[in-house]
This record gives structure tokens, sequence and C-alpha cells, in this order.
């Protein structure tokens, strides 16, 4: 049986990586394909600005993914489960409706799934953190980190609330299209600020990799 453990924990990083990397083509490919699709977007107005707007958060978002994963991947060792394989789908999935609901006339609606692929990334990640702390080589990481409580993710909760409350206000307020391009700005902000702190979280665990090799 701890044979099978090892081969599973070994193996499953390369293989989430594979299977995320195909899905991430995927929907680039078919963003490509909407963006052919879409002559609003070559001329000029504002729909061709939110429709720009729309297309940068897309790929910011499919960045964001990426790096977490790969952050995670590098950075702890986990037994992993069922779910650890499934989620990838969800994620590839979301991406797929976000996509298709690209467009001026949709803007709602993509903010929801914005929301939701936001919720979905801050549920995974705290997944695989409690399953990372059980494994011993990770204990330098988590020797000093303590587990996480609610407060911890009310800057998460915060941001997937605020993108959700936009969809709300484009909803109701039938879409102007200032507020359309606004609530997308604040999208792209949100979006770049997760980088921002993939990034720390990164150099943080080059910083701890280093000291503990100094000190070996």
């Amino acid at each position: 049986m701890e044979m099978i453990r090892n081969r599973a924990t070994d193996l499953f990083p390369s293989i989430l990586l594979t299977v995320l990397s195909m899905i991430q083509a995927l929907a680039l490919e078919l963003l490509w394909t909407r963006l052919r699709e879409s002559p609003y977007l070559w001329t000029a107005g504002w729909d061709a600005v939110i429709g720009w707007t729309q297309v940068a958060a897309m790929l910011l978002g499919f960045l964001v993914v990426w790096l977490f994963y790969v952050s995670i991947v590098m950075r702890f060792r986990w037994l992993p489960s069922l779910q650890d394989s499934v989620v990838p789908f969800a994620v590839g999935i979301l991406e797929f409706i976000l996509i298709d609901l690209m467009g001026p006339d949709s803007l709602s609606l993509w903010f929801y799934a914005m929301a939701f692929i936001f919720a979905v990334s801050i549920l995974t990640s705290h997944t695989l953190y409690r399953r990372a702390r059980r494994d011993p080589a990770n204990r330098e990481f988590f020797e000093s980190v303590q587990p996480a409580t609610l407060r911890d993710f009310a800057p998460a909760i915060g941001a997937v609330a605020g993108i959700a409350l936009l969809g709300l206000v484009l909803h109701f307020s039938g879409g102007p299209r200032w507020l359309a391009l606004g609530s997308l700005l604040v999208a792209i902000a949100a979006l770049a600020n997760q980088i921002r702190m993939t990034h720390r979280f990164w150099q943080r665990s080059i910083s701890d990799t280093a000291s503990s090799e100094a000190a070996a």
C-alpha cells in the first residue's frame, strides 16, 4: 500500500500539469476562434473597447489558473485524491463558459462565471494546502504558517463577492458602457493582484528552500 501511495504522489504532478496544459490550450484555441467570429471587436466603438478588455481579463484568468497549479505542484508534495483529478476539468469547463459568454450583451453572466471560477480556485487551494500540511516533506513551509481560519479567507471571499456584485449591478442597471468598462478594469485589477500574490508565494518558497539547503 505504501508503494502505491508513493507512486501516486510522485506521478500525479506531471499528470496534472499535462492535463491542465491540454485544457488551457483548448481554451486558448476556443478564444481565438471566438475572436475571429466577433466582428464587433474589429470596429471602433465602445463594444470593441469592452470586448478587448474582456479578452485581456480572460487571458489573465487563464494565466492565474496556470500559475496557481504550477506553483503548488513545484512547491508541495501531497497524496492526490480523485477530486484533484476532476477539478482541472471543472475549471476548463468554466473557462469555456467564460469564452462563450464573451460579448457586451451577456456581460453580467460573464461576471457570474468569473466569480464562480474564483470560488472554485479558492476551495481547491484550501483543500490542497490541507493535504500538503499532512505530508512531512512540506514541514519546513508549514512550521511558521498556522492553519487558515475564516478571517484568512476574507480577502478572497470579498473578491468573489465583489465580482458577483459587479454582475448584479450590470444586470439591474442595464449595463451602461462606462460601467461595464469600469467593472472589467476592476476584475483585471483583482486578477493582477492574484498574480502578485502567487509571485510572493513563489518567492517565499524559494527563500525557504534556499534557507534549508544552507542549513544542511
